[in-house]
């Protein structure tokens, strides 16, 4: 018989999880590998392009807050190209259950669902209107404009980490002719060459953008993650910036 579900106590793990994984997200490096197709308003293929980057994340302190930052560089071989830059942050999705961050949302637990042969708790989220947007900001041309979220999260019943998280904007933003953007985000555990440690890391993020006459998909993938500092033993590193 499966146990109800008692979102307090979910909420309290999958937050003290969510500290370390800010922490986890600042200590790898990864190869990045981006596929981008843009379809024209009747669906059909207008723009496509592919490339594999050395990928770096970033959170830099603004304000008494964090912002994401990535950095990219293309592996040889490989190369730029004008969307490989738009996603920035999604990655980091699952911190929307940092506990300073849990209290803009409203949560609820919907109850249990069996992915990828174990069982998940699913949490689903929506941005309160009465608290500040903290968490999705879009730039274009040097100017944040806010998006609220909604969406849900698969929690790990047996280790409270996040595994899979599925967000949407609640509703359009007409100042930059935006009228969807969908993210869904899988996580893992990357284990240390050693094999004596683990941490959950981003393993593939799929962004969906809808503009009033395009629309564009990204599906981005990691692979080859080198750690730092994970282990007392190891010497201290800290990731070189491209």
């Amino acid at each position: 018989m499966i146990p109800p579900c008692n979102l307090s106590e979910v909420l309290e793990h999958t937050a003290a999880n969510s500290l370390v994984l800010a922490s986890n997200l600042e200590k790898f490096t990864a190869q990045e590998h981006i596929e981008y197709v843009m379809l024209d308003q009747h669906g059909m293929p207008k723009e496509f392009d592919s490339g594999s980057f050395n990928y770096v994340y970033w959170i830099e302190q603004q304000n008494g807050g964090g912002v994401s930052r990535e950095y990219r560089t293309p592996v040889k071989g490989s190369h730029a190209f004008r969307a490989s830059g738009q996603d920035i942050g999604q990655a980091a999705m699952a911190l929307i259950f940092n506990p300073d961050l849990q209290t803009d949302y409203e949560m609820k637990c919907e109850g249990m669902d069996k992915r990828n042969g174990q069982l998940d708790w699913v949490v689903h989220f929506q941005q309160r209107r009465d608290r500040p947007n903290r968490t999705a900001r879009i730039w274009v041309d040097d100017v944040a404009y806010p998006g609220m979220l909604k969406g849900r999260a698969w929690i790990s019943k047996e280790n409270f980490q996040v595994i899979h998280l599925e967000t949407n904007l609640m509703g359009d933003i007409p100042a930059i002719w935006l009228q969807e953007l969908a993210v869904s985000v899988d996580y893992a555990l990357v284990r240390a060459p050693s094999g004596n440690l683990g941490v959950w890391l981003p393993n593939s993020v799929v962004t969906y953008w809808k503009f009033d006459d395009r629309r564009m998909i990204l599906v981005h993938s990691f692979a080859d993650f080198q750690l730092f500092a994970i282990e007392t033993k190891e010497k201290i590193q800290e990731p070189k910036e491209p």
